[in-house]
């Protein structure tokens, strides 16, 4: 049954009974807010630090997107993936696949094709293949290969666990395989966070129930991303992930913990770092600083101001708002997680230092449509502690948004890499899948 008139009435009257109150100009409070970024503690751990001068600022989107690109060619990855398929017996696996982009276009570069297939086998009841060394197919322009996680280190999250191996293992191989291709005066972006996070959430927690952190492909995954690391860090190429959805709520519960200890009284009303940052990062109706076009990251931290209720200035909606870089020291556990990270595990190898190994990231707010998104920019202290890195990297990224809604290298890769509906049905239709009414009832989900 579908709604019917009446039902969408009352829905309507529910929603405009919502009260939202805004300020009319940006508080003090947020402008405080602003600053405690500058350095933020849990206890005696530094969690959050400015790199470099702490700053809000904007570009003119029209004026960014016709000027001149530094980075004559721009590498981008992507996988898709099957989600997971549960068999009768228990039986799980998942298969995704790694592809690469380039602009301007590459096709032998795009012809290349990584595809790993993870197996979880609880029960034993169904045989998989003994081997995981690679295949090669298509003259040599693809491989596949199958791994398997140990029935002994899973009770729970074994749907989770295959996908992450899957597609964390395929996209770290992938660039791993065509790092030999790319132009090392390039600029690369990655599809998300630069690193394996729900994997390395699970490999530094002492769960008796999800035991990864003995698994020899888990070790294998987070020593590729290292590996692609080291290769951007030895080269000096930027590299940078591209967070589309970023749900972090750790900087928002710092501050709400800093208030409390020092017992101010402040308007905290955002839920995650998110929606903290789309309001710092509001337009103002009138700018108190000159758009910053050509060299990012100079302007002060004037330049930009959230706005109050009302309609922003007309210019608003060509105008893309940025932060300044910051240090994320411990971005992957909660307090009651072993602290440190498993990248920096005896067992796995590294060039650089630790630190230069640190996530940094900036944020940006992008006009969509008729509202706006934040996008978080991440990369590492080891490439922007350069002061001109840090300009290079933020000023490309602002290039790639005034240019499109999300940089073309990176719309390429997701095409190339996508496995579409109609061909997760037919992979399926190769198996005896286990299925649920709530398979008949809604179908295949693109997302877990």
């Amino acid at each position: 049954m579908t709604l019917e008139p009446v039902h969408m009435e009352e829905i309507a009257g529910i929603a405009s009974g919502i009260e939202y109150a805004d300020a009319a100009e940006e508080s003090d409070d947020m402008i405080h807010v602003f600053e405690m970024l500058s350095e933020l503690r849990d206890g005696e751990h530094l969690i959050l630090k400015a790199a470099g001068k702490l700053f809000r600022s904007f570009v003119d989107a029209r004026r960014m997107s016709l000027s001149a690109d530094e980075f004559k060619t721009t590498y981008s990855s992507d996988s898709g993936s099957t989600n997971p398929i549960l068999f009768e017996r228990g039986l799980f696996l998942d298969i995704c696949h790694a592809a690469m982009a380039a602009t301007p276009t590459d096709l032998n570069l795009h012809r290349k094709r990584t595809i790993v297939c993870t197996g979880f086998n609880p029960a034993g009841k169904a045989k998989l293949p003994g081997t995981e060394d690679w295949k090669l197919f298509d003259d040599g322009y693809g491989r596949s290969k199958m791994i398997q996680i140990d029935p002994s280190l899973l009770k729970i999250r074994a749907g989770r666990m295959v996908h992450d191996y899957s597609i964390y293992s395929s996209e770290s191989e992938h660039i791993l395989w065509t790092q030999a291709d790319m132009d090392t005066n390039g600029f690369f972006i990655m599809d998300g966070p630069l690193y394996p996070r729900q994997l390395m959430y699970w490999m530094g927690t002492d769960s008796e129930k999800v035991l990864i952190r003995y698994d020899k492909n888990a070790k294998q995954i987070l020593q590729n991303y290292i590996d692609i690391m080291d290769f951007h860090l030895k080269n000096k190429m930027p590299v940078v992930g591209f967070v589309k959805n970023p749900a972090e709520t750790q900087i928002m519960n710092l501050l709400r913990k800093r208030v409390k200890e020092e017992k101010k009284f402040m308007e905290l009303p955002w839920a995650t770092d998110t929606q903290m940052f789309k309001a710092l990062l509001k337009p103002a109706k009138a700018d108190t600083g000159k758009a910053d076009t050509g060299k990012a990251g100079a302007a002060g931290a004037s330049a930009v101001g959230a706005a109050g209720a009302g309609t922003e200035n007309a210019g608003a909606r060509f105008k893309i708002t940025y932060t300044n870089w910051f240090l994320q020291l411990k971005q992957y556990y909660d307090d009651d997680i072993k602290t440190g990270s498993p990248l920096m595990e005896e067992s796995l190898t590294h060039s650089f230092e630790p630190e230069d190994y640190t996530v940094a990231f900036f944020a940006v707010r992008v006009p969509y449509e008729d509202s706006s998104v934040v996008f978080k920019i991440e990369s590492l202290y080891g490439l922007i502690k350069d002061e001109d890195m840090r300009r290079r990297i933020t000023q490309k990224i602002l290039y790639e948004l005034s240019a499109g809604k999300i940089p073309e290298t990176l719309l390429k890769a997701d095409s190339i890499a996508k496995i579409g509906g109609d061909e997760k049905k037919e992979i399926q239709n190769l198996f005896t899948v286990d299925k649920s009414y709530n398979n008949f009832r809604w179908g295949d989900f693109d997302e877990l």
